[in-house]
């Protein structure tokens, strides 16, 4: 009796721990699945984003108690598929601005940058970075 009472119990404790294992892998996998589609969205958007640096002009503004100095306009043309968020905009590999603008399919924007030092007459690379991670980055002269 005592062998059978035994197997009983070991074929139980069997199946409830096959049960949990198999819950668990279902649940891992799911989230795996989730997570590795979100990656995929997640690229091949960036894949689709696309822009250009239209225009860059550099300007030093005439004293006044708030904004006086040299500032950037950087403006951004969407050519892709997907409305482009700017995020952050460098000047000889300085953040200058960071925010959020967005420009919606075939449009474009222009961004006032704050004030910063650039030099005249000198090369200066610009570089946009959108939100999705794409970079577009060019060398312009004042």
């Amino acid at each position: 009796m005592s062998v059978v009472v035994s197997t009983l119990l070991l074929v139980a404790a069997t199946g409830v721990i096959g049960s949990f294992l198999v819950a668990w892998a279902n649940t891992s996998f799911g989230i795996q699945q989730i997570n590795i589609a979100n990656q995929t969205a997640t690229k091949v958007n960036q894949v689709k984003e696309s822009f250009v640096l239209e225009n860059v002009w550099f300007n030093y503004t005439t004293p006044s108690p708030c904004c006086s100095g040299p500032k950037a306009y950087v403006t951004v043309r969407n050519t892709g598929d997907l409305a482009i968020t700017v995020s952050k905009i460098y000047v000889n590999n300085t953040q200058i601005w960071s925010g959020s603008k967005s420009i919606l399919i075939g449009q474009s924007g222009t961004i006032q940058t704050p004030v910063f030092n650039w030099g005249t007459g000198k090369v200066q690379s610009v570089w946009v970075h959108t939100l999705r991670g794409s970079d577009m980055k060019q060398d312009w002269k004042p």
